[in-house]
């Protein structure tokens, strides 16, 4: 059995006209099952963050945008607690990602300088798939990831919760 799936997250904060961040990203997803209830999941998210704030400065203050981009590369494997028939199908998963990052930081009239990183990561997660039909499936997801802070090995949590759908084939 194979298994596509769609996933799609948005957010935005604002906390007045100069200070806001908005975070979106989509994640497409192949899983190919080894036995009724063990797949492998191979991943591949696309995050844009944009934080707009106004920072102080001791001649006046100056608005940065810090704009950050996002691939994450993930391998998974899958392991489906219950029945494969039925239409609620729970599931734990983990494994391990790839995550670059670049970031592109704006201050009012400066040059934009940017910042890359990149490292591999543990990944885990949870989730559920609600089979609408014998093929269509409405997915929820709790994921983590550990993804680099920088280039000096710190590392921090990233917790993204996910709506999507998938299909079986």
């Amino acid at each position: 059995m194979t298994e596509i799936g769609v996933s799609y997250n948005y957010k935005k904060s604002s906390f007045d006209a100069d200070n806001i961040s908005e975070q979106q990203s989509s994640t497409g997803s192949l899983s190919l099952y080894f036995w009724e209830n063990v797949a492998l999941e191979l991943s591949y998210t696309n995050g844009l963050f944009v934080k707009k704030e106004q920072q102080p400065d001791f001649a006046g203050s100056f608005l940065r945008t810090t704009t950050q981009y996002t691939d994450v590369y993930e391998s998974d494997l899958i392991f489906v607690l219950g029945d494969k028939k039925a239409a609620f199908q729970p599931y734990l998963k983990g494994g391990a990602a790839y995550v670059k990052i670049r970031q592109v930081v704006q201050d009012t009239n400066a040059p934009a300088w940017e910042l890359q990183y990149s490292g591999f990561s543990p990944s885990y997660g949870a989730g559920f798939k609600f089979f609408l039909t014998d093929a269509f499936a409405f997915r929820v997801s709790y994921d983590a990831i550990q993804t680099p802070a920088d280039n000096s090995g710190t590392k921090v949590t990233d917790i993204t919760g996910r709506v999507g759908v998938s299909w079986m084939f």
